[in-house]
Parts: C-alpha cells; structure tokens; sequence
C-alpha cells in the first residue's frame, strides 16, 4: 500500500471518528435554579466557567467529568439566555470564519433588541462570567445610549438617586456650563 493512500485511509478514518466524538455538555445554573445544557466549546467561552471547568478537571470520577453541573450565582436565568445566545452565534461565526461586518452587524442587533434593564444585566453578569468582548460591547452599548444626555437621564438610566440640593446642581450648571451645551432631549 502506498504513502498517500495510507494517508487517504487515515483521513477518512480520522473524518469518521470525528462525527461520532462527542462534546462534552456543561450545565450552567442562573441564580433562580434554572438549568440550561449547554456544549463546552459554548460554555469555555465565560472565563468564570472556563476556570471551574479547569479546577474540576483533575475528577477522578469519569461520570462527573462528563456530566458537570456549574452554578452561576450572579446571572439570572432571563439573563443566561441572552448570553447563551450571544456565544451560541460567536461560536457559529468562528466556526465558518465569518466576516467581522457579519459579527458588528450581529452584535449592534442585539444592542437594539435589549432593553436599558437587560443591558445592564448583561454587563453586570459579563463581568461576572469574565467575558471581555461582551463586556466590551455592553459598555459600547450604553456609552451609546447615554451620550448627549443630561445628568437627570444617566441618573435614571442607572438608579442613582440626585443628592445635590437645588441650589448645588444651579451651581455646578453655572461653573461648568460647557458641559450641558448639546445635550439631547430626554
């Protein structure tokens, strides 16, 4: 038997093993007990995830290895949907190598799609999980949406209540009034 076709057998034996490996599942737990069953390559995108996968890793116990349960005490379950989907399709769009317009036009859709409450969720819940393109893109995101806002706006949008008295905020209005020229309309 020759070189290449020896070559030949062992891709094709290769190529069928590879249709029967199985991905390990990895089950993600919110903060309101909701399981969701995600695959690894899915899941090693949250770095909190990705370092517990890698502590429990050395289980002696094949069964837990395969089958492992990670509890994520900071995400509600509405929340882990949303990242659950952002990294479903980050995965699909590496997998196919897909054009980076494809991505920012992906990623500015769900920027829309989510409410004020649901991009703060996000990012809170980004940082939690370590997932620094995400939490690149949230903070994009409400960098956007509060540009050319005024002070009541940004206090609202982030649940800060105002502990200036009246007389304060005239003042700071009136010693830094540069930066209340082209404020948008709330």
């Amino acid at each position: 038997m020759s070189a290449s076709s020896q070559k030949g057998e062992q891709s094709q034996s290769q190529n069928q093993l590879d249709l029967f490996q199985v991905t390990r599942i990895i089950t993600l737990e919110s903060s309101d007990g909701t399981r969701f069953d995600v695959t690894e390559p899915i899941a090693i995108q949250m770095g909190t995830v990705r370092s517990f996968l890698e502590e429990n890793e050395s289980s002696s116990d094949a069964a837990v290895a395969a089958w492992i349960t990670v509890p994520l005490l900071n995400v509600s379950s509405s929340c882990l949907v949303q990242i659950i989907e952002y990294c479903t399709k980050h995965h699909q769009f590496k997998v196919k190598s897909a054009p980076e317009k494809e991505v920012k036009d992906y990623d500015s859709g769900l920027l829309k799609e989510w409410s004020d409450d649901m991009i703060r969720e996000v990012l809170l819940s980004a940082n939690y999980l370590d997932m620094k393109d995400l939490l690149e893109l949230t903070m994009k995101g409400i960098a956007e949406r509060i540009q050319n806002k005024s002070p009541e706006f940004v206090r609202k949008f982030f649940g800060v209540e105002n502990d200036f008295t009246p007389e304060e905020e005239a003042k700071i209005r009136e010693e830094n009034s540069f930066a209340f020229e082209g404020i948008d309309q709330d």
